[in-house]
Formats: C-alpha cells, sequence, structure tokens
C-alpha cells in the first residue's frame, strides 16, 4: 500500500499521524528502505514481532529514577496517542515538562517543526 502515494494518507498509513499531507519527497523517503531492501524488511519485521509489552512495562518503572529534565511535546488532537497519554506519562518523571502542541496529529516534526524546534531549543537553554 505505501508504494502508491495516493494511499498513504488513509487511516491505516500516515492519515491519522500527520494532519496535513506530507511532502512527497519526504514519504518517499520515509518508505523507500522498507519497500527497496529485502533486509531491511525482514529486521524490521523481526523487531516488530520481537516487542512485549512486559519489556516495555519494565522500562517504564525505572521511569521514577530518572531525574534528568524530560520534555515531552505532545499533539493536542493526536488520535494515535492520546493527550490522555502524556499526561500519564508526565506524571511518571520527576522532572517531566509536558508542552501540548495545537494543530497537529503524532508526528509533530511534519505538523508543527518550527514550534517543536523551538521547545527542543528552550529546553537545551534550561539544561
Amino acid at each position: 500500500m505505501l508504494r502508491v502515494p495516493a494511499l498513504r494518507r488513509l487511516p491505516i498509513a500516515y492519515g491519522w499521524l500527520a494532519k496535513r499531507p506530507i511532502e512527497r519527497a519526504v514519504e518517499d523517503a520515509y518508505v523507500a528502505p522498507i519497500l527497496r531492501d529485502a533486509g531491511v524488511r525482514r529486521d524490521t519485521t523481526a523487531f516488530l514481532r520481537g516487542i512485549d509489552k512486559r519489556d516495555t512495562l519494565a522500562a517504564a518503572e525505572q521511569f521514577g529514577a530518572f531525574h534528568k529534565p524530560v520534555l515531552l511535546a505532545w499533539a493536542t488532537e493526536d488520535r494515535v496517542f492520546p493527550p490522555r497519554y502524556a499526561e500519564r506519562l508526565a506524571g511518571a518523571f520527576p522532572n517531566a515538562r509536558l508542552e501540548r502542541i495545537a494543530d497537529s496529529y503524532t508526528f509533530v516534526p511534519e505538523d508543527q517543526p518550527e514550534q517543536l524546534a523551538d521547545l527542543i531549543l528552550a529546553e537545551h537553554r534550561r539544561a
């Protein structure tokens, strides 16, 4: 399906991840490796099959021990990772700051690149 650019805007592709169409060259760069390289497809499949929620939960249990600043830049309109997840994640870290990004879905770097860059720079200056 990702071979056909018009289908990339469907919800099962990028449709729920980016609020606006992603530039064609950028989309192509995202999908080219998996479309062209059997090794990339094999490794991606192995990685996805190897994901175990026990590992994720074990990692999450360690968040409270991480005391460095954490910036969570979260899209307010995210359908894949709703904002309530951001609030929960922010509460798990002792030094987290949640910044809500309006007019964006999951791919904040695509929808609001300038705002995200400004937040990262401001966080870097604080550190």
